[in-house]
Parts: C-alpha cells; sequence; structure tokens
C-alpha cells in the first residue's frame, strides 16, 4: 500500500473523511490503516436493517446512511445517525464517508451524492463544532479487481474548511456549492478514462503502472489526462501499441534487473521460495477464493469478502497446522513450522513478481522504451 499526503491529516479536532469507493468495504479496512485515528464509518442502511446487526455493526463503530434506493420510508432514520456522528464531532471524532454512496470496482470519479454536504452543513451550523470541523478529501485506488495481491493507494488532499469556499445559509445552495468543491479537489487526483476511446487499452495501462511504479496513481493520472488531452495520433498509437503488446505478451510485472550474477543469485533465492509458498498456502486461499466467487459471482464485494474470508480461515489454518506439528514433533517445531508458511505467504507475490519479470526480461526492455516515448521516463 502506498499513502500518500500524510501532511494533510487534521490532529485534533472534528474530520469528515471524503472518500471515493470503489472496493466496498475493503476501502474502510484500508482506511483504518493509514488514518492515524479512531474512526466510525458509515454503512448503507439496508446491513443494518434487523436489531441484531444493528447492534453488532454499531458496535464496531459503523453506523448505517440509508439511501433512496432503499426505501424512502427509511431515509427519516439518516437524523439518527446524522446526530450520532454531531457527537462524535462534539469529542473532536472522525467519521468516514463514501461520497459517491455506492461502490463499484471502477477508477472513475462517480456522481457525488449529498450525504457529506448535508453532515458538514449540520457540524458547521452546530455551535459546540462550528469551525472546526475539516473535510478530508481522499482518493484510493487499487491496482485492480479479482486478483491476488493489488497495489492500494491511499492520498489524503487539501482540506476543505467552512471558509475555504463560498458558505451559503440556504442548504440547496450550500450542497451544490460543496459538492463542486469536493469533487473538483477528488477529480484532480481520481484516474478517469476516457469512454469515447478504447477502454480494453486504458484499462490494461492504467493496470500496469498502478501495480508496478512508485507514485503509481498519479503516474496513471498524469498518462489519462494526456491521453485524454491530446489528439495527437502519434502518441495514441504509442499507447495503443504499448497496451496490445502488454496483452499480446501476458506481460503483468515489471522489474529493473542489475548484474548478471546477482539476477542468478535472486533467481534461485526465489524459485525456492515460489514452489514452498504456493504448496503451503493454496489450501486455504483457494478455500476461501471458491466459497466468495460463489457467494459473489465477482461483483464489487468479492475482494472485501475475500480479505474477510482469508482473516478468518488463515489463522485457523496455521494454528491447525500448528497442533499436527507440534503433537507429533515439539512446540518449537511447531512454531517454526507455521512462522515459515507465514513468512513464505508474504512474499509469494514478491517471488512471482521477480520469477515472471525475470523471463519477460527482454520483452520488459522494449516496454521500457514504449514508456519512455510516452512519459519521458522508463517508470513513469
Amino acid at each position: 500500500m502506498e499513502v500518500r499526503g500524510i501532511e494533510n491529516l487534521p490532529k485534533d479536532c472534528p474530520v469528515i473523511f471524503a472518500c471515493n469507493h470503489p472496493n466496498a468495504f475493503l476501502d474502510s479496512i484500508v482506511m483504518t490503516t493509514c488514518a492515524q485515528r479512531p474512526l466510525h464509518y458509515t454503512a448503507r442502511g439496508d446491513f443494518l436493517r434487523s436489531k441484531i446487526a444493528n447492534t453488532l455493526l454499531r458496535f464496531i463503530n459503523i453506523l448505517p446512511v440509508y439511501r433512496r434506493e432503499e426505501g424512502k420510508e427509511l431515509m427519516y432514520r439518516n437524523a439518527e445517525t446524522f446526530s450520532d456522528c454531531i457527537e462524535l464531532f462534539k469529542k473532536n471524532g472522525a467519521v468516514i464517508i463514501f461520497s459517491e454512496g455506492l461502490s463499484e470496482n471502477k477508477w472513475d470519479l462517480r456522481p457525488l451524492r449529498k450525504g457529506t454536504a448535508r453532515l458538514a452543513y449540520e457540524a458547521w451550523n452546530n455551535p459546540d463544532i462550528g469551525d472546526k470541523l475539516k473535510v478530508v478529501p481522499v482518493a484510493i485506488h487499487y491496482s485492480s479487481w479479482l486478483k491476488t495481491s493489488p497495489v492500494a493507494y491511499v492520498e489524503f488532499l487539501k482540506n476543505i474548511e467552512k471558509d475555504s469556499f463560498a458558505y451559503s445559509d440556504e442548504i440547496g445552495i450550500f450542497n451544490k456549492k460543496f459538492n463542486e468543491s469536493l469533487k473538483a479537489i477528488l477529480a484532480e487526483r481520481c484516474i478517469q478514462l476516457d469512454k469515447s476511446r478504447d477502454i480494453t487499452s486504458q484499462n490494461k495501462m492504467t493496470e500496469f503502472i498502478l501495480k508496478n511504479y512508485i507514485n503509481g496513481s498519479i503516474n496513471a493520472k498524469k498518462l489519462q489526462n494526456k491521453y485524454s488531452a491530446l489528439e495527437n495520433p502519434e502518441f495514441n498509437l504509442n499507447y495503443k501499441t504499448l497496451a496490445d503488446f502488454l496483452t499480446k505478451e501476458n506481460i503483468n510485472y515489471d522489474l529493473k534487473f542489475t548484474s548478471a550474477l546477482m539476477n542468478i543469485i535472486n533467481l534461485t533465492g526465489w524459485l525456492v521460495v515460489f514452489p514452498v509458498a504456493w504448496i503451503c498456502n493454496f489450501i486455504p486461499y483457494y478455500f476461501c477464493k471458491i466459497i466468495v466467487w460463489n457467494i459473489t459471482k465477482g461483483n464489487d464485494f468479492h475482494d472485501s469478502l475475500l480479505y474477510c474470508a482469508l482473516l478468518i480461515i488463515y489463522p485457523l489454518y496455521l494454528l491447525t497446522l500448528f497442533s499436527i506439528v507440534g503433537c507429533h514433533t515439539n512446540f518449537i517445531t511447531g512454531m517454526l513450522f507455521v512462522s515459515l508458511i507465514a513468512f513464505s505467504a508474504s512474499y509469494y507475490e514478491a517471488s512471482k513478481r521477480y520469477i515472471l519479470s525475470f523471463l519477460k526480461r527482454s520483452k520488459l526492455v522494449m516496454v521500457h522504451d514504449k514508456l519512455k516515448s510516452l512519459f519521458g521516463t522508463s517508470n513513469g
């Protein structure tokens, strides 16, 4: 995971984190790891309809937001959620709102709902909160969906404060101006594909850059802006040629190699790690993968549910192996065995990246040359 904009994280004040929403509740998990403070989360109200679910989810700081799609008759309950948020803000609490409302596995920024604006309006008009509240726009990207080990990017952006835009006491005008301000900030960082052109090529190029390069979200955004803005036949041809080449040659990873001796040493090490990692960890992974796929059929909740399933199943798998090995040998051997398995799992993606990149190293030279023609540098 790559996190940027830490300097934009306010301290000792109430905060609304206004995020785009590309990957269901995995977005909340990602935010939890990097926000550097306790968080409360908003979620679809239909998840909390039953008293048991409502009690359980509120216990883990999840608050319901009812949308028109769940029934107009339920939207009055949002007043309770907003009231809870106001009480949290009085204690300098932080709330995450996914301003697009619905989650979709897309890089594009979608139309913003009014919920973020309404909550900011209520907080800024509360005498106990006032202009202490800051709204932090957050751009979240993933290199891919439905694939192993996607790279996540989180960027905290310039804060919106009460006096930072033309404030209006009329809520309709306020909502419009607030959403325009929020959208402008998010749009500067969220990747936008040009739907009037070849989407397949754009998806391939965006995924490749996000998966392989430092500052991947910035560089992918830069490339897409250039692609969408330029009516340059040569640039467009180079762009599509590279995307087609990556697809045809099945190139998904990129690495820079050093001396021949170091390449051999590294390759030897990774050739040991890769089969060990696969053999030791394929059972829990594919067990969870099959169950989650049967439940979601690859919808927007797939990655989130897979993560949660592994979070439960994988420790149980390690505990089972520890019990078996420990009973037949001793405690220390059992601990060493499961530690080796967990260690190999953490390096599975790195070993796969190195081996596949090494096998395609001659073709990667061509990729670097083509990237230079697009970016002016081989790594964006």
